[in-house]
């Protein structure tokens, strides 16, 4: 599943190999595999988007979604709304997970309003985004 235009506008650059690798397995000290969750979203037996998320990310109540990513030919069809609603229900299930959060690099200008839509709200972070992102990260939150 391909999204060159994703990883140019937050990345500044086309994917390579590890960058799968990394969506896998790559994850903060501390953590293991069992905190990760990745999933992926089909239509038919096409694969539309991918999604992983982190329990227990900067707080023992919250998980972030690193990821929510929908190729361009499933783009605008409502996929993603359906697609934060099941991510939500999974967290549910977690044991003391009660928000979910999220980053958006301030050059994925389509990004934000999605987001905001899902009803996550910004909480006033802003990280940077050093040299891994093409500008700083907003972070958002919502109670689950």
């Amino acid at each position: 599943m391909g999204s060159p235009d994703y990883h140019l506008t937050v990345d500044g650059a086309l994917p390579d190999a590890s960058r799968v690798d990394d969506f896998f397995t790559s994850m903060p000290p501390g953590y293991t595999l069992a905190d990760l969750s990745c999933i992926g979203f089909f239509l038919g037996d096409e694969i539309a988007g991918i999604a992983n998320v982190l329990r227990r990310w900067n707080a023992p109540n919250k998980a972030i979604i690193g990821l929510l990513l929908f190729h361009p030919n499933f783009r605008r069809r409502g996929l993603g709304a359906v697609a934060v609603k099941q991510i939500e229900q999974l967290a549910r299930t977690w044991p003391g997970i009660n928000r979910l959060r999220i980053g958006v690099v301030e050059t994925n200008a389509e990004a934000l309003p999605f987001w905001q839509a899902q009803g996550f709200v910004r909480n006033g972070e802003v990280k940077p985004g050093g040299d891994r992102f093409t500008a700083d990260i907003i972070i958002l939150e919502k109670p689950l």
